[in-house]
């Protein structure tokens, strides 16, 4: 039975950020220094919907950008067109199996991509027919068109804890070790430039049943829009666990995310799932609680239902709700 997600299943949209990476051998990830995390900001009952609508955005770009293992949750679009980035790169990867080129170790390989642009392969597997333990793979894409956006730079992913045969089963783990240089995507009139490391341990039990860990030190992305920054973010020290059972999707994320955007200014905040994020066949959750810690005060998001949230405004950051909000899903992220 041939898998045709194999790797090039694994994303969907990360709106994410990072810092560094490059250089090296193909599969190098040495760790990365996390990004110093500034003071963190306050948290008001005016700003709260803006805070926890950016911090829930920031949890499913966590989520959708390797949880997605059967295409079943569907992303936000926040502040326009949701970029993939995630989700081209590890299609890339896809391409690299199988081959009739070999990958000679030290040598480049350069092949066209399907709409126009190329694809560099700097790479050291043991089978170009599957992906093994141990390989290193560096990608370089050069005005490369996939699936409607246009990718540039590079890359880096070593492989492990590869069991099963990932490309024609649906069962199978693998962990993936990436760093992104300023790996670009661009759709439309957007464009998300991502630097950082990722590393994403992934099982699929059935065609419709997997898990999977994300975490990393530090990414870092700058959005662009009609070729003016909208918006720059760095997460640090950031994990999510997630999961997918039939039409079922649970996701949950632990991060500090800083930077600035168009309607915060400059930020720095802690957030963290209380509950999972839980959907069913819906494009919203139905579930799930997380908090967003700043200064002394906090805001708690609690999911009513697929159609809207209670946002708890903490003065004191204490738990105690000093001002409460029910907003639609709607107007929560039109807020962002």
């Amino acid at each position: 039975m041939k898998n045709p997600r194999f790797l090039l299943s694994i994303g969907s949209a990360l709106i994410l950020t990072g810092c560094g990476g490059g250089g090296g051998n193909p599969g190098s990830v040495a760790a990365l220094a996390a990004t110093p995390v500034s003071t963190l900001s306050t948290v008001t009952a005016a700003n709260a919907p803006q805070v926890a609508g950016t911090a829930y955005a920031n949890s499913m770009a966590l989520s959708n950008s390797s949880a997605q293992l059967n295409g079943l949750l569907t992303g936000v679009s926040v502040g326009g067109t949701n970029i993939s980035v995630v989700a081209p790169a590890l299609d890339l990867i896809g391409k690299v199996y199988p081959r009739t080129t070999p990958l000679l170790t030290g040598v480049t390989a350069t092949q066209a991509c399907s709409s126009g642009g190329t694809m560099t392969v700097d790479a050291k597997v043991s089978n170009e027919q599957m992906a093994s333990n141990g390989d290193t793979i560096r990608l370089t894409a050069t005005d490369c068109v996939e699936g409607g956006n246009t990718l540039n730079g590079s890359l880096a992913v070593t492989l492990s804890n590869i069991t099963g045969d990932m490309q024609n089963s649906y069962n199978w783990t693998a962990t993936l070790d990436g760093i992104f240089s300023n790996f670009n995507v661009t759709s439309g009139t957007e464009t998300a430039s991502v630097n950082g490391d990722m590393k994403i341990a992934m099982a699929q039990t059935t065609a419709t049943s997997s898990s999977l860990s994300i975490s990393g030190k530090s990414l870092k992305l700058t959005k662009q829009r009609s070729g003016q920054t909208v918006g720059n973010l760095t997460l640090a020290d950031y994990s999510m666990t997630g999961s997918t059972n039939g039409t079922t999707v649970s996701s949950a994320a632990n991060f500090t995310v800083s930077g600035s955007t168009n309607s915060l200014g400059q930020f720095s905040y802690a957030v963290k799932n209380l509950q999972p994020f839980m959907s069913n066949g819906t494009s919203m959750p139905s579930s799930g609680a997380l908090i967003v810690t700043g200064a002394s005060s906090s805001v708690t998001l609690t999911v009513l239902s697929a159609n809207g949230v209670r946002l708890d405004f903490s003065a004191k950051g204490d738990g105690v709700a000093t001002h409460t909000n029910d907003l639609s899903w709607t107007e929560l992220l039109a807020s962002i």
